[in-house]
């Protein structure tokens, strides 16, 4: 066993980008930080595993996702920490020096990008809608919907002739939108395709989850992309009920001619992974489930809750509906003990604790409970664990590892042929 890829195996775990300056005992109070790097570009280049404090000065939102939501962009981290060094410390997303701030480049890019299509320039175009919406996406704040971030996203694949295709599911009255993307290639052109339903984490847009969508697609996957409850297009609440979002799916991929419904799984990112497990254990029509780095039985209990970081703590209180700077801890770990999984399956059937499970993770995680797989696997859970000896929360440094890891795993369990 190597400390940089640790893997165990069992037969038998996005950030929100929220301000809370919390006053003493409120649910947002906790351990300050670890170490930080002095700059993004020091903090991309040695991982979250190094720093996992963040960015030294700034927002607690400078930890996850923004690595690799530079490098989609095509910005370098060394010019995005010119444009965050007109900040304030401490600044956060609420702050109209903040909006400010990022709402310059955004506009800016927005006008090349607008320039670019007027000229015919359609990869020009591209380019610089994906950069003004990485700037639009730094200045939204949590279950507000991001207009601008989606749309430029959107306009940045129609320029390039690869449109997302919007669809609109409806469950209980409320409406979430998804993503349908068909494969990059087939095996077969009559043969239907396996399908991968990509949840992402705590506040992440549908439009940062296409890298995900990417790569799956290159291997042969129908993907259909989707947003947490209380997040972008969903109007779901955000609560364990959600879960019925997925009956909703699997639902549509039935009604497709061209989709296997035997051979569906769905793919969750943090706190994505909590529903898609949840979900996913529920309806009979998923037969796999993948949980990048996400909570879902261990990390809802009291014992973790109390002593996760504040800057995640205030997140998780906020999408609860409570007040992170005057809701004391123990409140809102007290309404997250619900969802637990074992409060929510209380008595699994015998297909769901035969279900494929797989984990992924860095060893230094330091959000959700270190000890969920083995809390799902004392359940009876039929768990596949990966853990990189030398990352952090969701194993960013080693995503693209993971994504064959996982790949390989997703065809042999749904007798995918590559």
């Amino acid at each position: 066993m190597t400390n940089r890829l640790a893997w165990k195996l069992w037969t038998t775990f996005g950030a929100a980008l929220l301000a809370a300056a919390a006053p003493q005992e409120s649910a947002a109070q906790g351990i300050p930080a670890a170490r930080t790097a002095n700059s993004m570009a020091e903090f991309c280049a040695k991982g979250q595993a190094e720093y996992p404090g963040g960015v030294a000065r700034m927002h607690p939102s400078f930890k996850f996702n923004i690595c690799w939501w530079l490098e989609d962009a095509g910005i370098e981290a060394r010019t995005f920490d010119e444009v965050i060094g007109a900040l304030p410390e401490h600044a956060g997303p609420s702050q109209p020096v903040w909006q400010a701030t990022f709402s310059k480049p955004a506009q800016m890019y927005a006008e090349r990008a607008r320039v670019a299509t007027e000229q015919g320039d359609t990869q020009a175009a591209s380019a610089a809608y994906r950069k003004a919406a990485f700037y639009w996406r730094m200045n939204r704040i949590p279950k507000r919907l991001p207009a601008a971030d989606l749309q430029a996203t959107e306009q940045a694949y129609a320029a390039l002739g690869k449109p997302l295709q919007r669809i609109a599911f409806k469950t209980g009255g409320k409406e979430f939108i998804g993503y349908f993307r068909a494969p990059s290639t087939r095996t077969s052109g009559d043969a239907k395709l396996p399908t991968l339903v990509i949840l992402g984490g705590l506040d992440n847009l549908k439009t940062e989850m296409i890298r995900h969508s990417d790569y799956f697609a290159s291997r042969g996957f129908a993907t259909i992309v989707v947003e947490n409850p209380d997040t972008g297009e969903n109007q779901l609440a955000f609560h364990p009920d959600a879960h019925v979002m997925f009956d909703a799916i699997a639902d549509y991929i039935q009604q497709r001619s061209d989709l296997d419904a035997s051979r569906v799984a769905v793919y969750g990112w943090s706190m994505g992974g909590y529903l898609a497990t949840l979900g996913g254990l529920k309806n009979d029509l998923y037969k796999a489930v993948v949980n990048i780095g996400g909570p879902s039985d261990s990390s809802f209990g009291s014992a973790h809750c109390m002593v996760a970081p504040a800057w995640i703590v205030a997140p998780y209180t906020m999408f609860a509906n409570m007040d992170p700077r005057t809701t004391p801890r123990q409140t809102m770990c007290s309404y997250y003990e619900t969802f637990q999984l074992s409060r929510q399956l209380k008595t699994p059937t015998k297909g769901q604790l035969q279900k494929p499970i797989l984990m992924v993770n860095g060893i230094h995680e330091d959000l959700v409970s270190k000890e969920e797989p083995s809390s799902l696997a004392a359940l009876g859970f039929n768990v596949t664990q990966l853990v990189y000896g030398d990352d952090g929360h969701t194993a960013e440094l080693h995503m693209r590892e993971h994504f064959d890891f996982t790949a390989n795993w997703l065809m042999q369990r749904l007798r995918v042929v590559n």
